[in-house]
């Protein structure tokens, strides 16, 4: 996937995304996502191109556990072919998480490197 089509697939659900941290706008919005790359590696096309292959994380807040743009950005994916593992927290005495459930879960996405 490239990380242009994530990008369109997270925003295709109708909620606030933001990528690397939640705006001082979104911070309140729920559901909402946040996504970021957390592992980089220069991968090797043809020709000897170089590209960037970037696993992100995928945040979904929500106010209820799997609520339903999870099951909407699931079978996105799905219709994709991709079938990540998602991962569900609840942290009962953390001041934020308190109130909302975190689903999150990784993609590989291959990013163009800008020519030197």
């Amino acid at each position: 996937m490239k990380k242009a089509e994530l990008s369109e697939v997270l925003h295709s659900l109708d909620i606030p995304v933001n990528e690397g941290k939640t705006s001082q706008a979104d911070m309140n919005k729920y559901p909402r996502i946040v996504f970021w790359p957390f592992i980089e590696q220069d991968g090797v096309a043809s020709g000897e191109e170089y590209y960037n292959e970037a696993t992100y994380q995928i945040s979904l807040f929500a106010r209820e556990p799997q609520c339903e743009k999870y099951w909407e950005l699931r079978n996105k994916l799905r219709k994709l072919g991709l079938h990540p593992q998602f991962k569900h927290e609840y942290i009962e005495n953390d001041p934020i998480f308190a109130k909302t459930w975190h689903t999150y879960l990784a993609l590989e996405v291959t990013e163009e490197l800008p020519r030197e």
